[in-house]
């Protein structure tokens, strides 16, 4: 199994820790190659899919399912994708036959390989909350032209506003924190923050979603997030709370600027992304 070395050499402004990261990155990938069992958790977008306006068109970058696919094949590794969208459409976009196991919506969905579906229950006063910050973001969004994308999902509300100008994204901010604030931590409702937009929503958050997956898990399994948005901050905060050695869990941040983080490891993608990906399907290929 080859060092990610070279592919950190190559990138500059790289924080003066690169190099505990490229160890901690190599150390754990010696735990992979060594274990008979091992979990590989991913975000979607902003980490195996760059951003786009239009979520429909979002697509992994190039050669990522290929790589998941090789991993996935050794039977050693058990994937799963932890996204803030529907698992269903994170299942029609991954381009990976099978898929692997998805839990949506920041883990109030859990899609299995064979197309089962399961749902978070909620509570009737949270579908009660949603549906009046649903009228009052719609109305809000109206007022912006062209008009904010609001997106209903069936546990949360989001307002968008990725490709505005920067004027017109503050002002929706704004906008949508007086909208929301007001409404959060009502009945376990949350505002989740992220690059592009806010959500609020009942339910689980990634963090939960990868403390319910350690709990399926032997003590000892190789355990790695890898994340880009704040978002993934709970993730990374369940794997350095869990039980597990800490060369046996790794939380990455992927993405092509540095920023504050709980994760132990740094992978600017789509490069670094590949080559950690190609590493891990070395480690796991015998």
């Amino acid at each position: 199994m080859s060092s990610l070395t070279e592919s950190y050499l190559c990138e500059t402004d790289i924080p003066a820790t690169s190099a505990s990261f490229e160890a901690t990155t190599d150390d754990f990938l010696k735990s992979v190659a060594t274990a008979e069992k091992s979990a590989l958790l991913l975000d979607f977008d902003g980490t195996l899919a760059p951003f786009r306006v239009d979520p429909a068109v979002v697509r992994p970058w190039a050669h990522i399912p290929k790589l998941l696919t090789e991993i996935q094949r050794s039977a050693r590794t058990r994937i799963a994708i932890v996204t803030g969208r529907p698992a269903e459409t994170v299942a029609s976009q991954l381009g990976m036959h099978p898929h692997p196991e998805i839990w949506g919506l920041h883990g109030a969905e859990r899609l299995s390989p064979d197309g089962k579906l399961d749902r978070e229950q909620l509570r009737p006063e949270n579908n009660t909350t949603l549906n009046e910050a649903r009228l009052a973001a719609r109305t809000a969004a109206d007022g912006f032209r062209p008009p904010l994308r609001v997106e209903e999902k069936w546990n949360a509300v989001v307002v968008h506003w990725r490709g505005r100008s920067a004027h017109a994204a503050h002002t929706a901010e704004e906008l949508t924190l007086k909208l929301f604030s007001p409404l959060a931590g009502a009945d376990g409702l949350k505002l989740l923050q992220f690059d592009g937009g806010i959500e609020l929503r009942a339910g689980r958050n990634k963090g939960d979603a990868v403390r319910l997956m350690l709990n399926e898990l032997d003590h000892d399994v190789p355990v790695a997030y890898l994340g880009d948005d704040t978002t993934d901050e709970d993730a990374f905060h369940a794997l350095l709370e869990s039980s597990l050695r800490p060369n046996r869990r790794l939380g990455v941040l992927v993405r092509r600027e540095w920023r504050s983080t709980a994760a132990q490891a740094w992978l600017r993608p789509p490069g670094q992304l590949r080559g950690f990906l190609a590493s891990w399907a070395r480690a796991v290929e015998c």
